[in-house]
């Protein structure tokens, strides 16, 4: 009596509802899951209360990168200094200890990425054209690299573990073993390069960044004569306007697609499932790109961007919100898959908010930083004996701050 295929076909609608569901932020229960009522989500269990203000940068704070673990925050900033921050994973309004472990000084140019090693025992940081790798565990400097003849703009560690690569603007990629030797350089791509990202699967790398157009001169034998020098007596080279997206095949680095766009390209993220890609776009869009189909699948708009580098991310159970900092101070929060705009969550002072990062353990956490110099933690509201109980805690340098090294902050609640 029953039509063929029909309990797969409620399942399936069981997993569109959780697709459109504004703010699902529950992991899938199969125990508890039933066909006979709707999927919702309640919006209180959606991270926007601020519940911990990290103000120790002595300017502004350009990027964020969590732990694949989830316990520790890193930071970068204009300050030439990065920070490791404990952060932990538990919520709600119990004691918890919020501590800044390590402060990275050894930079002597603005601090502009960060990224973990696939085990977290290995921070990497760009500045100008070097990269630092940096022991987690001890805060020591383990090696400097150089290779770059221009500003370092991404850093990427590899999914399986086996090394990093990163992206300049002298239109190199490059790929590290974990012990920092050169291992592969790709050379003269089509792009100044100012993001890049690797899918999950190890297929594709995505790029985005600035054309570059070498004016015929160059031909000539002596390049001195054929360009115009600045006051440091490095060449001016003229840059194309033309901006690109390009994703290549990771293991033969043959180029897939290659995209001309109009504004500038700030950023990409890759979902979990290696199917999207996520670019910040000028003016004031972030585009999803569908990897597999190669077309731009939507468009998200409201937050400001024109002049600033911001870069934003995929957050939730399954990758549904689309997060983003803004020109105008504020962080905004889309529904993935319907494009709607969710959240714009205040509390940011001056300037952009510059960076968001998603915590990859608990779904109901991420950070963002900003140019009024501090990095907000982002929870769900908090409900104890039918109170909201929310945390506020605000870290600041000590007076023996270089001293120890550390600062430790204890609350109870």
């Amino acid at each position: 009596m029953i039509p063929q295929r029909r309990f797969s076909t409620l399942t399936q609608l069981q997993e569109y509802q959780r697709h459109r569901c504004r703010y699902h932020s529950s992991p899938v229960d199969p125990s508890s899951s039933s066909l006979f009522s709707d999927h919702t989500c309640d919006k209180e269990s959606f991270p926007r209360k601020t519940t911990t203000i990290l103000e120790v940068h002595s300017d502004e704070v350009w990027n964020v990168a969590w732990s694949h673990d989830g316990t520790r925050l890193a930071s970068a900033s204009k300050d030439k200094a990065a920070m490791i921050w404990h952060i932990g994973l538990e919520a709600g309004p119990s004691s918890c200890d919020r501590i800044a472990e390590f402060i990275l000084r050894d930079h002597p140019y603005p601090v502009s990425c960060l990224a973990w090693s696939l085990d977290d025992s290995i921070l990497s940081t760009s500045m100008d054209h070097l990269i630092l790798l940096w022991n987690t565990k001890t805060g020591t400097l383990m090696k400097t690299l150089e290779n770059h003849a221009e500003t370092v703009s991404t850093l990427v560690w590899l999914p399986d573990g086996s090394g990093l690569m990163s992206g300049s603007l002298d239109r190199k990629i490059i790929s590290w073993n974990m012990e920092g030797e050169l291992q592969e350089s790709w050379n003269d791509i089509a792009i100044r390069v100012t993001d890049a990202a690797v899918t999950p699967d190890m297929r594709r790398l995505v790029a985005v960044g600035m054309g570059y157009s070498p004016p015929p001169a160059l031909a000539r034998a002596n390049v001195r004569d054929a360009l115009p020098f600045n006051g440091n007596g490095n060449a001016v080279v003229p840059r194309s306007p033309e901006n690109r997206m390009i994703i290549y095949d990771l293991k033969t680095g043959q180029v897939e697609l290659s995209v001309h766009m109009e504004g500038e390209l700030t950023s990409v993220k890759i979902s979990e499932d290696s199917r999207y890609a996520l670019i910040n776009h000028t003016p004031d869009e972030i585009h999803l790109w569908d990897l597999e189909e190669f077309r731009l699948a939507r468009k998200f708009t409201g937050q400001r961007q024109g002049h600033h580098v911001i870069r934003s991310c995929f957050g939730g159970i399954d990758d549904n919100f689309v997060v983003s900092g803004s020109e105008d101070r504020n962080v905004y929060v889309w529904h993935r898959n319907t494009g709607t705009l969710l959240e714009v969550l205040e509390g940011h002072g001056f300037g952009s908010v510059n960076s968001v990062a998603w915590n990859p353990h608990n779904k109901r956490m991420f950070a963002s930083c900003s140019d009024d110099n501090t990095i907000r933690v982002w929870e769900a509201p908090v409900s104890a004996g039918g109170l909201l109980g929310v945390r506020h805690l605000c870290v600041r340098a000590r007076d023996d701050w270089k001293e120890k090294g550390q600062s430790k902050v204890t609350l109870d609640l």
